[in-house]
């Protein structure tokens, strides 16, 4: 896929969604949540993570909404 093809796929993704991540911090196992659209992890920023649900799907959103503004720019997608 072109970015051109992603940059659509993600600004036009029907749902955002959430998923956790497990990682090892200092030897113990800590759970991440982060945005997720069209079951890919998305990243909005410096850092992919949240402390909550509802600030992962912001985040998906807010990704999906950059996506939409960008590929709308490009002339990709109908204003």
């Amino acid at each position: 896929m072109t970015y051109e093809q992603k940059l659509v796929d993600y600004a036009t993704a029907p749902k955002a969604t959430a998923g956790i991540i497990s990682q090892i911090e200092n030897g113990n196992f800590v759970n991440h949540w982060c945005g997720k659209l069209r079951g890919k992890f998305v990243q909005v920023g410096p850092t992919w993570k949240a402390s909550t649900r509802q600030q992962a799907l912001e985040s998906a959103r807010l990704f999906r909404a950059q996506c939409r503004d960008e590929a709308k720019a490009k002339g990709l997608l109908p204003t």
